[in-house]
């Protein structure tokens, strides 16, 4: 069973209405195996009135996989994210058959001028913001490393230039834990992972140039 833990009083007010939550799910976790992703749909199935689904592009994912210095990163990435894109659909077709969901990948929003203006503005912070800049390289890592130490055994560490290689899928998915609703078209929402983004909770605590919208919360749903 899942159980849903909000990452501040703001997350758990946007919870306990109910309306939207936007679920992530990452290509190269080995946590998004197809049993987690059912119970996933699941789980929003029977807890909010709406939800979404969003994935990286293959362009956005591909850059985990080239920092990790992988052969034929775009046709692997390909692949993966039509795989996780398959399960996604599975799920909704088993869990939520009557719902009409939608299943987002990052090049869905590569002409929508709400996100094109919020990654301006994450670029500038990291541009500008020496914090910010470190905190995004802390997570780009973090991402990088569970690719690197699946390919290259459980002692490879990440190095400095792999982090700043795939900072770009980090930054591209910051406007969607910014300011969803406004990407989404949507009331308000919560972004759905399996354990909490620090990166979030700094920016919402008002320690980097950024601010995330009044109507954006972040949602951790884990085992219990």
């Amino acid at each position: 069973m899942l159980q849903a833990s909000p990452s501040t009083p703001s997350c758990q007010a946007i919870f306990g209405r109910r309306e939207h939550v936007l679920l992530g799910v990452s290509p190269f976790n080995s946590r998004f195996c197809d049993a987690y992703i059912a119970r996933l749909v699941s789980w929003a199935h029977a807890s909010v009135r709406d939800f979404d689904v969003l994935l990286p592009g293959v362009e956005h994912a591909s850059r985990i996989l080239e920092a990790v210095g992988e052969s034929r990163p775009q046709a692997k990435s390909r692949k993966e994210v039509a795989r996780r894109k398959r399960a996604v659909e599975e799920a909704l077709e088993a869990h939520a058959p009557e719902r009409r969901v939608a299943v987002h990948d990052f090049g869905d929003f590569a002409d929508d001028p709400h996100y094109l203006g919020l990654r301006d503005e994450v670029d500038r912070a990291f541009a500008d913001d020496e914090g910010f800049r470190r905190a995004c390289l802390t997570m780009s890592r973090q991402a990088v490393s569970s690719r690197l130490r699946t390919v290259r055994g459980p002692d490879a560490q990440v190095d400095d230039d792999q982090a700043a290689a795939a900072v770009g899928y980090v930054l591209d998915e910051l406007p969607f834990v910014l300011d969803g609703p406004t990407v989404l078209g949507r009331e308000e929402t919560l972004m759905v992972y399996h354990r909490p983004w620090p990166l979030w909770d700094r920016i919402a605590q008002g320690e980097f140039p950024l601010k995330v919208s009044p109507r954006q919360g972040f949602l951790v749903v884990h085992d219990f």
